[in-house]
């Protein structure tokens, strides 16, 4: 294993030629553009014409929306995973701003230190018989650089326990890709492409020495909660909405209290506030989740 910069010759080369998969949300950025666009339009109205607003203004906004667009979408600029016959390049965190001194964030590991990669998909019934479906890249390590990979991803966590999959929240200065909790290393692939059996199937491909391991799935039950009028969820039931929250869902966790405890806002944002406070007091693990029931694929 290895770290290297994104500038380096080598990671270039891979990004050209190799499987690649990358990261990015075109609505953030569209709605940047169009706000600046707006603004432009707005004020030629005002110091000319609404003519020069119009004709000028429409332009600039399409413009800048491409851009913005490109960029945001650009698997050259925004890369997370590259792979080649022998190595996998795993982009740690992209920088926001600047950061003092040149860190390297590609960790490089040979085809070796890789006992196999796989997708895992978690099924979350918030309400009702369709469930909401999680995927994260699992790449797991050799024993030999485990803990030396460990080390340096918790050093890009800011103190909050990461979720279920461990992955890592954001930095104050850096917008880290990638998870990782005594164990191995995860992706969420919420806004990744291609999508991930795509991707798997591009490594299966060109990389042939990396050895691609079953999808694991599991799933997340909360049906059972909502049940009982303004009764509160028992102790199992806390930890299945605990795990919920891990797993992004706080907001409809919320939602769902409001509307099936007849609690207020207020009343439910405490609750789930108290629950994580709970679960960070008792130090459940962010490996094993106790309610998470594995079935086969």
């Amino acid at each position: 294993m290895k770290l290297v910069g994104s500038n380096s010759p080598e990671v270039a080369r891979i990004v050209s030629t190799g499987a690649l998969a990358s990261w990015g949300s075109a609505v953030g950025p569209a709605c940047v553009a169009s706000a600046v666009g707006l603004f432009v339009a707005l004020a030629l109205r005002l110091i000319f014409s609404v003519g020069a607003g119009v004709w000028i203004g429409v332009p600039v906004l399409v413009l800048l929306n491409v851009f913005m667009l490109w960029r945001s979408r650009s698997p050259r600029l925004n890369w997370v995973v590259a792979a080649c016959a022998d190595r996998l390049y795993v982009r740690l965190f992209a920088a926001r701003g600047r950061i003092h001194g040149n860190e390297p964030e590609i960790m490089v590991l040979e085809a070796s230190e890789i006992p196999s990669i796989s997708a895992r998909t978690i099924d979350v019934f918030l309400y009702g018989p369709k469930p909401r479906n999680l995927h994260w890249l699992v790449i797991e390590p050799a024993q030999v650089v485990t803990e030396v990979v460990s080390d340096r991803i918790h050093g890009l966590q800011s103190g909050i326990s990461p979720n279920l999959c461990g992955m890592a929240p954001v930095g104050p200065h850096k917008q880290v890709f990638v998870g990782n909790d005594h164990g191995p290393l995860t992706i969420e692939w919420k806004w990744c492409r291609p999508a991930l059996s795509s991707f798997l199937h591009q490594i299966a491909q060109k990389c042939p020495s990396i050895v691609i391991a079953p999808e694991q799935r599991s799933e997340l039950d909360l049906n059972g909660i909502w049940h009982g009028y303004r009764s509160e969820p028992k102790p199992e039931q806390r930890r299945l909405l605990a795990q919920a929250m891990r797993l992004g869902f706080v907001v409809k966790c919320k939602w769902l209290l409001i509307r099936y405890k007849f609690m207020t806002y207020q009343e439910a944002a405490a609750y789930l506030a108290e629950i994580q406070q709970e679960e960070h007091r008792t130090g459940i693990s962010t490996q094993v989740a106790v309610s998470v029931r594995s079935k086969p694929c």
